[in-house]
């Protein structure tokens, strides 16, 4: 039976990084997560590569028009959530091109050399096919896949070393920082998969979720919440992750 694994990951840690994709991909992956993480006093960064600026089937909208309304349901949001301002990075690269590409790890390695965080939270970098242990399969996103690359990356060692975008430490604020440790969302029987606990904040990710309206209904919001957080033989309300120690 899985067991909540909150302290062993989180309780020597005060800032956590997430690096994602899209807006709302934070809530589906680990909204439950950071909001108990905010809510113990914890430093949280969100970093969103895209607006998501491609991400709808209506033939009347413009990629413009579309940003415009992601960026401001992702505002919502993060308010929601608790993350502030100041903290939510919108980095601005094209929805649907994201590339594992030195220029990519290299806009995530100036976020992590001015955040530096004891621990980055991405998804899933390894398989097109992502299986759920309820025997559903789903294709995960290029931008995904891509984003979990470049942050992993950016982890190690192109953050660490400092011959890495040199241009980086002419900037306020930025300075050498190292970070071993991962916690990778959309894998759910992997050997080192954890839980993490979030029966207190399923009504805090739902809400959040449900800000972003051009994406997810309120209804879609709790189903989405009861499937990935309610596991067979196990108690309560748990997000699954992938949790590395990669020294």
């Amino acid at each position: 039976m899985l067991e909540d694994s909150y302290d062993k990951v989180f309780g020597n840690k005060q800032r956590i990084m997430v690096v994602m994709a899209h807006p709302d991909d934070l809530e589906i992956f680990c909204g439950g997560t950071v909001a108990r993480l905010i809510a113990d006093g914890k430093s949280v960064r969100s970093v969103k590569l895209t607006l998501g600026d491609r991400g709808s089937r209506d033939r009347n909208i413009s990629r413009k028009e579309l940003s415009t309304i992601r960026h401001k349901e992702d505002e919502q949001a993060m308010e929601t959530i608790g993350i502030s301002r100041k903290d939510s990075v919108y980095l601005g690269l094209e929805d649907g091109a994201v590339d594992n590409s030195l220029d990519v790890i290299g806009k995530i390695s100036l976020q992590i050399r001015l955040f530096k965080p004891q621990i980055v939270i991405t998804t899933n970098p390894e398989d097109i096919i992502v299986s759920h242990h309820s025997g559903d399969n789903w294709v995960n996103h290029r931008d995904h896949r891509n984003a979990a690359l470049s942050a992993i990356d950016a982890v190690y060692p192109f953050s660490r070393d400092r011959l890495y975008f040199p241009e980086h430490f002419k900037k306020k604020g930025v300075g050498y920082h190292e970070c071993n440790e991962l916690l990778l969302a959309d894998y759910y029987s992997h050997k080192q998969t954890i839980a993490i606990k979030v029966d207190d904040y399923i009504n805090t990710r739902i809400k959040a979720m449900s800000c972003h309206k051009s994406q997810i209904t309120p209804k879609h919001a709790q189903e989405s919440t009861d499937y990935f957080t309610k596991h067979p033989g196990s108690k309560g309300r748990l997000e699954l992750f992938r949790y590395v120690i990669a020294d």
